[in-house]
């Protein structure tokens, strides 16, 4: 038996042990405001890293007492509780049930019997180190924050998969729904929706957000849009990320450290600092700082350099809160966040894993500056919330652009331009001393400043009613524009240093929304049945300047502002429905719309200036089952018809990159969910996807991304994924708690282009990845080793060929290990 069977099999005896001894009480800080007792119960499973489960049928209207001081999670339960008719106990797998208070004379019912005889819970409050999410009620997720980034939040949720790109980020894909033009899938930061920078490929959605989800209270994951609720509304799917909000009245904090280490890289680290400082009994202060490094792992083989690709993460945050009065509730959030990835992690499949050929390196940095002022008014079910947020992202792309050049001096066209002549092709003589001149300018270098500003507002008011019916109604008018400049020029060793410039320009982009939007929903129990409506109104708005005319690209002449106006209206119709104990089936249908745009590209077409928006028509059904004491399945079927698809083509030089309508597709998966508790501590975790994607019409622009035809899959969708993960915890010393965990992930190829036929076509194989985990916790503390990609695969997420290059290649990285301490206080 070699080594790697060893361990596995060391790792899965350690998993099966019994626990030590039971649980003992222990005493912790409690620090929660007065609210509803549903969300009040929320933040102790928060605090406590309890798991809670109850049935929205039972939070009524009911406000539950502040609670403050060093106590057990059994006492401060109680007080909540207190009056309301409402006990707890926990089941065998250590989950906190909330039910109505039985008569003393009659038994309690095992967790088991109650099963059979009344419905189970519909929501599971998760605390905020445990992974598990919240029970079926569609297709809304609740995660745990990771500490620094939301890609490995994303591994563990089914259906949605993230994909890297050069600018450092990654591109969000939902249900085979993402990959181009504006983004597909939205990130919201404390309620504010942050859009990344569309560049001069009108290509926003490989921008997501990179916000460390640093002090971080929890994340939502939507698999599709909930635009009729809140927000600027999306085309597939919403990732809300909520931090935490000070606490009122109270000293706190909290610290956390981080040291990694990976095969063939350079260390990881990581450092976080949060202090909760009270403003009287009524408001507080939270801050939160925090710093990590990600060190590199792919080598340069012509300049010699290693790890190039490191990336670097600082960044504070700011909130205020204050309730001057019960009905009144006041939040301003402050952050600024730097970030410096010091080269692209992309690699070359000809020269092997992790190395790459780039004549020098392009760093990326990211700045950006977020205010967010957040006003809810009202004490009663009805409540009217505000939300006002401004925010400056500035991004500075460098590009290795030297392939590109050294291609577009063999074009005959550049050489016409060159000479500026009037015959179809240039002689011998000319064409020799055109590629001279092509090759002159080598290496080169392409720098792309952009300044993307938004200011935003939207009022909501909300009837949130736990039995009959209930109601939103919101309106939201947004403005974000963009500022960039695009110059080439050869490279002169520095890249803060410009050499010869041969092009340039200068671009403006607005997009201007206006939106109304509402909900109407009826609750019974566990029944829920929901529709929702939204209108937009979209205005984009886009100008080219050239002020270096480029002859080698065709970047010669401006062109004048243009304008393209969308919108629409998007529904959702929701309704989950009990049919038996313990089982519940979920149905739901959605239209949703993404606007059209223009092009920033300069050598187009009149009628390729613009692109019209798409559409996605969906319908869902679920089932969903507890079977026996602690274990719940999910399967879900879909299918998504996406109208007038938004993709990114080439120009016929390669050389600019913009959007056209290729046509319809239809999107068919399935998503499977399984969490068993077999033994006490043990919890066993498998999750499935499938899905198919197919062209089923094209327009008249297909030829131009590669000949794309009926039939043909959708790029760089995995067919399929599968996750597998298994942890055991035991208490250890009265007050610890002590948790090993295995997980296996694994994921089926894609390609880059829809036909074969495509000389840009790249194939990714298929991975499985093995990581494992050690973790201690005692009240406040926590240590934890962490393990991921044992095996050392080369996991390719995505492969790519344009004029940067042939087969780019993005992998998710080496093995790696990391150390991480977390104390709260």
């Amino acid at each position: 038996m070699d080594w790697k069977a060893a361990s596995a099999l060391a790792v899965m005896a350690m998993l099966c042990l019994q626990p030590a001894q039971a649980r003992t009480p222990a005493q912790m800080r409690v620090d929660i405001d007065r609210q509803r007792l549903a969300s009040a119960i929320q933040q102790l499973a928060l605090q406590s890293g309890r798991q809670v489960a109850f049935r929205s049928s039972l939070m009524t209207e009911r406000l539950a007492p502040r609670l403050g001081g060093m106590m057990s999670f059994e006492t401060a339960l109680r007080r909540l509780l207190r009056g309301s008719g409402l006990g707890f106990r926990e089941t065998a797998g250590g989950v906190i049930v909330i039910d109505a208070v039985r008569p003393v004379e009659e038994p309690a019912a095992p967790f088991a019997e109650m099963a059979k005889t009344t419905p189970l819970p519909t929501l599971i409050v998760t605390a905020q180190r445990q992974t598990d999410p919240v029970a079926f009620t569609g297709d809304l997720h609740v995660r745990p924050p990771a500490a620094y980034g939301i890609t490995a939040l994303l591994e563990a949720s089914p259906g949605i998969s993230s994909e890297p790109g050069n600018a450092g980020q990654r591109a969000l894909i939902v249900r085979g729904v993402g990959m181009a033009g504006e983004s597909t899938t939205l990130v919201y930061f404390g309620d504010v929706p942050i859009a990344g920078p569309s560049g001069t490929g009108s290509d926003a959605a490989r921008t997501t957000s990179d916000l460390s989800l640093v002090d971080v209270a929890q994340v939502r994951i939507a698999r599709t849009a909930r635009s009729a609720e809140h927000g600027v509304g999306a085309l597939a799917g919403e990732i809300e990320i909520a931090p935490e909000e000070p606490h009122l009245g109270q000293w706190g904090g909290g610290a956390s450290l981080g040291l990694g280490m990976q095969q063939g890289g350079e260390p990881d680290l990581s450092a976080s600092s949060t202090l909760n400082i009270p403003l009287g009994q009524r408001g507080a202060l939270r801050a939160t700082a925090y710093a990590s490094r990600a060190g590199g792992y792919v080598d340069n083989v012509r300049t010699g350099a290693r790890n190039v690709n490191d990336d670097d993460i600082s960044g504070l945050r700011l909130i205020a809160r204050m309730v001057p009065q019960p009905d009144l509730d006041i939040s301003a959030l402050l952050t600024w966040q730097h970030r410096r990835i010091a080269d692209a992690s992309s690699w070359f499949q000809s020269l092997g894993p992790y190395r790459t050929d780039r004549y020098f390196a392009a760093p990326t940095t990211h700045d950006f500056l977020m205010g967010r002022l957040k006003i809810g008014y009202g004490g009663g079910p009805v409540r009217l919330t505000s939300i006002t947020a401004a925010y400056r992202w500035s991004l500075d792309r460098r590009y290795d652009r030297t392939n590109a050049t050294l291609l577009q001096g063999q074009d005959p066209e550049a050489c016409q331009r060159y000479f500026g002549l009037d015959s179809p092709s240039c002689d011998p003589a000319q064409t020799q001393q055109f590629a001279d001149y092509a090759a002159s300018l080598a290496p080169s270098l392409l720098h792309i400043p952009i300044v993307s500003t938004r200011l935003l507002q939207e009022l909501r008011l909300g009837h949130d009613n736990a039995h009959g019916l209930g109601w939103v109604a919101g309106v939201l008018i947004d403005h974000r524009s963009e500022r960039l400049r695009s110059e080439l020029s050869s490279y002169s060793g520095d890249p803060d240093v410009t050499g010869e410039l041969f092009g340039a320009r200068r671009l403006a982009i607005s997009r201007d929304q206006a939106a109304l939007f509402g909900t109407l929903s009826y609750r019974e129990d566990d029944l829920l049945v929901s529709l929702g409506l939204r209108y937009d109104n979209y205005r984009v708005a886009s100008q080219n300047d050239v002020v270096v005319p480029n002859l080698l690209s065709g970047s010669i002449d401006s062109w004048p502002r243009t304008v393209s106006r969308s919108g629409g209206l998007s529904t959702r119709v929701h309704i989950d429905l009990p049919i038996a104990p313990g089982a519940s089936w979920h149905t739901q249908l959605t239209r949703s719309i993404r606007p059209g745009g223009v092009n920033t590209a300069s050598v187009l077409l009149p009628d390729r200036r613009t692109y019209d928006g798409d559409s996605l028509w969906g319908a869902e059904l679920g089932f969903n089952l507890h079977l026996g004491r602690d274990s719940e399945m999910t399967l879900t079927a879909y299918m998504n018809d996406w109208r007038d698809m938004q993709y990114r083509a080439l120009s016929e030089n390669r050389s600019h990159a913009y959007l056209v309508n290729v046509g319809n597709a239809m999107i068919l998966g399935t998503e499977f969910e399984l969490v068993a508790r077999p033994l006490p501590g043990l919890t066993a975790r498998l999750e499935a996807s499938l899905i198919r994607a197919d062209l089923t019409r094209v327009s008249d622009a297909a030829p131009l991304v590669g000949g794309a035809d009926k039939g043909d899959s959708i790029p760089f969708v995995p067919h399929r994924r599968l996750q597998a993960s298994l942890a055991r915890s035991w208490s250890v010393g009265g007050h610890g708690q002590l948790t090993v965990e295995g997980d296996w992930q694994y994921q089926s190829g894609s390609w880059s282009t829809f036909t074969p036929d495509d000389p840009d076509f790249v194939e990714t194989s298929s991975f499985s990845l093995f990581g494992a985990g050690l973790s201690w916790r005692r009240e406040r503390t926590s240590l934890s080793l962490r393990a991921r990609n044992i095996f050392n695969r080369v996991a390719n997420l995505r492969a790519v060929t344009n004029g940067y290059g042939v087969g780019q290649t993005f992998s998710s990285g080496p093995r790696s290990i990391l150390l991480s301490w977390d104390r709260h206080w």
